[in-house]
């Protein structure tokens, strides 16, 4: 099977954070799934580290995507349908993230499920298949 994670749960997965559930744990192990992680997400670190706001992050994001793709992950490249697909996403007022939407944009262009530890993505469960953590 083939599931796209969202930035939070990429930068979980890298820290092997306690927050992982068993459930996601066990997705993310298992050696028959296909794990992706968008070039938006990496943008989306890049500027986290850029703001210091992952500290526990000491390293460069070159060296962040390279734990990514050491660890078995597949970068998904970005598409132009991707970007059109991102007026198919509802606008929700108090969710308005543009890495997000972006990330979920993609799900659902790709038609594959996105692991997220945000209970908002669930709203998009009409459009995209959610795996919640």
């Amino acid at each position: 099977m083939r599931y796209l994670l969202d930035t939070q749960i990429a930068i979980w997965s890298l820290e092997d954070h306690a927050g992982l559930k068993p459930t996601v744990r066990n997705l993310l192990e298992d050696a028959n799934n296909a794990i992706f992680i968008s070039p938006i997400s990496l943008l989306e670190i890049s500027i986290k580290l850029k703001l210091g706001k992952l500290p526990q992050f000491k390293v460069s994001i070159e060296k962040v995507t390279r734990q990514i793709l050491k660890d078995g992950f597949e970068l998904l490249p970005l598409e132009l349908d991707h970007t059109f697909a991102y007026q198919s996403i509802p606008l929700y007022d108090d969710h308005r993230d543009p890495f997000d939407r972006m990330l979920l944009a993609i799900a659902f262009r790709e038609q594959i499920p996105i692991v997220s530890s945000d209970e908002k993505f669930l709203r998009y469960q009409s459009s995209v298949s959610i795996i919640l953590n």
